[in-house]
């Protein structure tokens, strides 16, 4: 996704704003604080907590914080997802009252299909109206819960013949010490694997053999570097779905770097909650004294905004060795992968007016 192509939505009321947050964080939020982040009317990040994890006290300020000081200047709107009124308003003016003087805000609940705002004001919460079916259209698709997001990032079950399959399949690599060797084929089975970007089921057809081997080969060094550096703004998509593929056809000890590269895939196409996800499963599988998801925690601990993608990805580049220079511009000369390139910052856009708020996919998109 680039700046050309991020769909633009119009959201007009309290009515509005709930119908499309479910498209903007990928799920049904249940239980949850939203907080919208907008500067100069445009949304910036959407962040989700549960409300368990946020009602204690310094919880909710905690990520407010996180937020904040990276856009300082920001306005928010804050949403409860609750049927508990009395605990969502609570929290809710914690929030309000933590925020800066300054910024604009606005709270309200949401109770099963109704919102409720601070003012006494309510009406129905339209899971097909305009705006939620303008946001199904334009791809923003919606899941039950996050529970089935998490599903999608599922490894394989250990069983004897996915070993037997990763024996194989690992059998026929490279020598490990033949850099040129490995940056060759983890670039053919890119190319080869890659989605089309036009496919938006959201699911990649990987065959299994190419994901074991994908798997052993961007654990480390050469492979690991071509894969990260091989997403770009523009096909951040297609390799996201082919890393959760990957990951799904892996064990557990195969999946750690998989699920770090769908988590950066993620991040860059402004995938907030998916590269949550996909941290936490990297988290939780990760041996003792190995944090190759280091990056990506950073970039979601600290809210890096995926418009620093380019010169991050530009930093990364120069540190990398001949082979993967080699392999990523044979990989774009093919078509499968993106010229390097800077990407221009988004176009300013002047103030809406009220109670006018252009909704796009928030970025990075904070889900806790």
């Amino acid at each position: 996704m680039n700046d050309n192509t991020v769909p633009r939505l119009q959201a007009r009321d309290p009515g509005d704003i709930a119908q499309v947050v479910p498209h903007l964080i990928g799920f049904q939020p249940h239980e949850s604080l939203v907080v919208i982040v907008t500067l100069q009317g445009r949304i910036q990040v959407t962040a989700r907590a549960d409300l368990a994890d946020v009602v204690p006290p310094g919880s909710a300020e905690d990520l407010l914080d996180r937020i904040w000081n990276r856009f300082p200047t920001a306005g928010a709107h804050l949403i409860a997802y609750t049927s508990d009124h009395d605990i969502g308003w609570a929290l809710l003016r914690r929030c309000e009252n933590h925020l800066p003087p300054f910024a604009d805000r606005g709270s309200m609940i949401v109770d099963a299909d109704t919102w409720h705002s601070g003012d006494g004001e309510s009406g129905p919460v339209d899971p097909h109206g305009r705006l939620a079916a303008e946001a199904a259209y334009l791809g923003l698709a919606v899941l039950p819960s996050r529970a089935e997001l998490d599903a999608r990032f599922a490894n394989a079950e250990d069983t004897p013949a996915l070993y037997a399959a990763q024996d194989r399949a690992l059998a026929t690599l490279p020598d490990p010490d033949d850099n040129d060797a490995i940056a060759a084929r983890v670039r053919a089975l890119l190319a080869r694997n890659l989605p089309d970007p036009h496919q938006r089921d959201g699911t990649a057809d990987i065959p299994q053999a190419d994901a074991l081997q994908l798997a052993a080969l961007v654990a480390a060094g050469t492979g690991r570097d071509l894969a990260l550096v091989s997403i770009s703004r523009d096909n951040a998509d297609q390799h996201l779905q082919l890393w959760r593929s990957v990951v799904n056809q892996n064990p557990a000890s195969g999946a750690e770097m998989p699920l770090h590269l769908a988590g950066m895939a993620a991040w860059v196409s402004g995938d907030g909650a998916s590269a949550v996800v996909a941290l936490e499963r990297a988290q939780a599988i990760a041996g003792p004294g190995i944090r190759p998801h280091a990056l990506l925690q950073a970039l979601i601990d600290q809210v890096v905004h995926p418009d620093t993608w380019p010169q991050l990805r530009d930093q990364i580049l120069t540190q990398t060795g001949p082979a993967v220079r080699q392999a990523l511009d044979q990989l774009a000369r093919s078509g499968r992968g993106a010229v390097w390139e800077a990407v221009p910052p988004l176009p300013g856009s002047t103030r809406p007016p009220l109670h006018t708020t252009p909704l796009s996919p928030p970025a990075p998109g904070v889900a806790i």
